[in-house]
């Protein structure tokens, strides 16, 4: 495999191990003392943890937990090694972390002589100035999750868990290595201020791209948030809003020291100081004031009774005998002090504040447009760079020419307004450019007129063909079950409680022919509610967004002023049908117009991306050739043409999915979202004690019940919450799958995968549907118990303590419930695609791909170990090959398919 890394990546590696070799020579005489600062954090942090950390960190989780809660929760230990090991894993990464500064230290030669070591000096007290600002954030960070963060989060989950009837018996293991996790997550995010100060005041990420681009900010705080804490929207708020507000305060503060940078050589400290005097001093008195206030007026009572409330054990320390000296001088002695912190944080405010008044913080540094044209003379002026006045309008121009003469200089005034000419002055030799670019169709206007803008370019027609069915559907079920309830509602509230619901619903007494028409009139309400938001919505999506316009429903003056955007979001199909409708009008110019700014569109669109490729030896380039490389090792008998028409159909079938993305999301969002809803509120509980109840009461203690003989215990503090989102998720995949193969049925129908009508897939959906819920019911009713049964027996007859991880015990049911029908479903599924076009030779010779994207599934659907993926992949493909073998039989061994091959031998490119 010595192949499978490319010349660059193996080059690197080189590099990498000869470095790390001369770091280790290097500091070889200094080993010992390495050592020592590695044993001095090791045992310190192990001795740390032996007396009383655990303690501690076990009263931070309990903090907020009521004392019923408390008794229900523990934290408790696998295996007897596990206390020992977890002590002396934290206390080796302290060590390695302590002595890691000092190995680098002692090996800065070697580092130099590599290139290694920064060539910029800098001050050592600027450097510990900056480690003293990170350990005080970090501090920051970590004292908001355990002050605050960690006890209601903890709180939250282990009365989630005890509230669906599980035991919160957390591993020591699993527990800390989470504390620890967001424990680091929260140091880190609190170095924002730093990094983004830094970064903006070097000049290395400039501080307008932080302001400018806030949006990706806040996304990227929330999938930051998802993945370092719990998957719960209570606690993603609690993450989220405190990094906002941070990472405001962090734009700020970035702001405040790219303006002070660009203006630090236009004031000196002392002057700020003599202009500022009277209100420095007044800050100063203002510290002894807080002082006196803390220490002679309640204050440090209030801070207290504010530290009691949040559950901290902390209290405000007293002032007025902190020294040997009186309780006055204590107090106008730490007074002082503050006063000289709010003094030196006012002078930097007035600094700031007559730095802002000359300097433009929002210029960058070496940016023409940032120069201040009244700070120059007129040669100054006239040898301006021209950036600085193509950025000028007329008015700013003749408002900075009438300053100038305002001041007597009139050689100023015509200089500037000269050179304002001269940016501005047209190119005669330049082309000139077209109408979406001097007269955009798409101008700034407000919601309103953007409806009465949007409602010309709409193809209503269009839109009614596809949305009338939907809606006409929709009215339906919504009249059904309107009148149902108004007109028959004893036999509503019998299936009501047969369900097991609580609630029932009034008897309105109205007769049939009364409940009809009302229930029509509300059905015609709604629809008609309904379609006026939709209407408006598409009228104002028009009217702003280019890409939802009809291009059909645009004149030809329309066409030559909209967007690239535009054209570049219909396919070429969708061309050509416009492009044929006008030639039908006896349009030509029209179909014309269209077919060229659809292709100069796509020009475009193809030459950016060809832009955004790999730059040959860059990092992407050299990871895409190692990739590669690598994948090559094990598909040596790969063409690669094949792989790049496998990657070039299945770029065209997603693409093929973006017009139907919205309903596609919805159903996935709607449906996990729903189903999230149902677990979190108690839907896990009802499914538990029901399931139990179908324990037959044999295999059971005289007296004993099946929850009191089986426990199920969450060793995680998300574990619960994790399943929950696991569960939800799949089965959104499930509702969305008959609509992604619905809006990719016409792509793949052009690429020769299958045949038929895309409206076949709702009675696919409906035949797989049946085989689900018909495996579901039968594994619930049947299988499941069973096996569960025999489970409980054998243990209890061992005398064992039955404790299932929730995990396992759900996944279990899940198996034995939804995987009978999903067995079942194979089979169907496979009689299915051959009557699509998918001939029987290609699914019996594709097998290893299918195991391995089974394997996949799996691996992301399933519990994270080995022996579940495999306990699943081989169920399946035991029902993939009863599968091969119906298709046998019904295909006669594969000579008379259900359908003519869209694909493999026999294939053709009819249909």
């Amino acid at each position: 495999m010595s192949s499978a890394l490319d010349d660059d990546t193996q080059r690197a590696i080189a590099e990498g191990r000869e470095t790390a070799g001369a770091v280790l020579r290097s500091a070889q005489k200094d080993l010992q003392k390495v050592f020592v600062v590695f044993l001095i954090g090791f045992l310190g942090v192990f001795m740390t943890l032996q007396r009383g950390a655990w303690e501690w960190l076990k009263g931070v989780t309990t903090r907020r937990m009521p004392a019923e809660l408390q008794s229900q929760f523990d934290i408790i230990a696998q295996t007897p090694f596990d206390v020992i090991l977890l002590q002396a894993k934290i206390s080796l990464v302290a060590g390695l972390i302590v002595a890691s500064p000092a190995l680098v230290y002692f090996s800065r030669d070697a580092l130099k002589e590599r290139g290694h070591w920064p060539s910029i000096s800098v001050a050592r007290w600027k450097i510990a100035g900056i480690a003293l600002l990170a350990a005080v954030l970090f501090m920051g960070g970590m004292a908001y999750g355990y002050l605050l963060f960690f006890p209601i989060m903890f709180n939250f989950l282990a009365g989630n868990a005890v509230s669906a009837g599980f035991a919160p018996y957390w591993s020591i293991v699993l527990w800390t290595q989470f504390v620890l996790l967001l424990t680091f997550s929260f140091g880190l995010a609190a170095q924002m201020p730093l990094a983004i100060t830094g970064l903006s005041y070097t000049g290395i990420v400039p501080y307008e791209q932080f302001r400018d681009k806030w949006r990706y900010a806040v996304v990227a705080i929330f999938v930051f948030g998802a993945v370092f804490s719990p998957p719960d929207p209570f606690t993603q708020i609690m993450w989220a809003v405190p990094l906002l507000a941070l990472y405001g305060f962090s734009l700020y503060l970035a702001k405040f020291a790219v303006t002070m940078k660009r203006g630090s050589e236009r004031l000196s400290v002392g002057g700020v100081l003599r202009r500022n005097w009277n209100a420095t001093a007044a800050l100063l008195v203002a510290g002894v004031a807080v002082a006196w206030l803390y220490a002679n007026t309640g204050g440090r009572g209030a801070i207290n009774a504010g530290l009691e409330a949040i559950g901290s054990s902390y209290r405000a320390p007293a002032v007025d005998g902190l020294t040997s000296l009186s309780a006055t001088a204590n107090v106008v002695l730490i007074g002082l002090a503050v006063g000289a912190v709010f003094a030196v944080v006012g002078l930097l405010l007035f600094a700031y504040r007559e730095l802002e008044e000359t300097v433009d913080p929002d210029a960058e540094m070496g940016d023409p447009t940032g120069i201040d044209l009244a700070a120059l003379d007129e040669d100054g002026v006239r040898a301006a760079p021209i950036e600085a006045f193509e950025s000028m309008s007329e008015p700013e121009a003749l408002e900075a020419a009438q300053n100038a003469i305002d001041e007597g200089d009139h050689g100023k005034a015509q200089a500037i307004l000269d050179r304002h000419d001269e940016a501005h002055e047209p190119d005669p030799d330049a082309p000139e450019p077209p109408a979406h670019e001097s007269d955009p169709l798409f101008t700034p206007v407000g919601p309103i007129d953007a409806i009465r803008r949007g409602r010309e370019w709409v193809d209503w027609g269009q839109r009614l063909r596809r949305q009338g069915q939907p809606l006409a559907v929709f009215a339906v079920v919504l009249f059904g079950l309107a009148y149902a309830v108004l007109g028959y509602p004893g036999e509503v509230n019998a299936l009501l409680a047969q369900g097991g619901f609580e609630f029932s619903v009034p008897a309105f007494g109205y007769s049939t022919v009364v409940a009809a028409g009302i229930a029509a009139a509300g059905v015609l309400a709604v629809v008609a509610g309904l379609v006026g938001i939709y209407v408006l919505l598409a009228c104002y999506f028009a009217g702003t967004d280019p890409t939802a316009v009809n291009v059909g429903q645009l004149s030809t003056e329309e066409l030559e002023r909209a967007p690239p955007a535009t054209f570049t979001a219909l396919s070429e199909q969708e061309a050509n049908f416009y492009a044929n409708r006008a030639l039908a009008a006896d349009d030509d110019s029209r179909a014309r117009l269209i077919l060229d700014r659809y292709d100069d569109a796509t020009a475009a669109a193809e030459a950016e991306d060809e832009e955004d490729e790999a730059e040959p030896g860059s990092v992407s380039d050299r990871t895409q050739r190692a990739g590669s490389t690598f994948l090559d090792e094990f598909a040596e008998d790969t063409d690669e043409d094949d792989i790049g028409g496998y990657y070039k159909d299945i770029q065209f079938i997603i693409g093929s999915l973006t017009s139907g993305l919205f309903y596609i999301v919805g159903t996935f969002m709607a449906v996990m979202a729903g189903s999230f809803f149902w677990l979190y509120t108690g839907g896990i509980r009802d499914v538990y004690a029901d399931f139990l109840s179908r324990v037959p009461g044999e295999v059971l203690e005289p007296g004993q019940t099946a929850m009191e003989a089986s426990k199920v215990i969450a060793l995680h503090p998300v574990e619960a919450l994790v399943f929950e989102v696991k569960f939800s998720a799949l089965l959104g995949v499930a509702a969305a799958l008959p609509l992604i193969a619905y809006f990719a049925w016409p792509a793949l129908r052009d690429r020769g995968f299958v045949r038929g009508r895309r409206e076949v897939i709702f009675g696919w959906a409906a035949l797989l549907s049946a085989g689900l819920l018909g495996g579901l019911v039968f594994g619930y009713l049947e299988v499941a118990p069973r096996i569960i049964s025999y489970l409980v027996e054998d243990a209890l007859a061992a005398n064992m303590t039955i404790s299932y991880r929730i995990t396992d015990f759900f996944w279990l049911i899940f198996f034995t419930t939804a995987g009978i029908g999903i067995l079942a479903d194979v089979p169907v599924l496979m009689a299915l695609l051959n009557t699509a076009g998918i001939p029987y030779t290609a699914m019996r010779n594709r097998w290893r791909e299918v195991m391995i994207g089974m394997m996949l599934v799996a691996a992301l659907l399933t519990p994270a170990d080995a022996l579940t993926m495999i306990m699943i992949t081989i169920p399946l493909m035991a029902a993939y090959g009863v599968g091969l073998g119906l298709l046998f039989v019904l295909t006669l061994g594969g000579r008379r398919n259900l359908r003519k091959p869209t694909i493999g031998a026999g294939a053709s490119d009819d249909g």
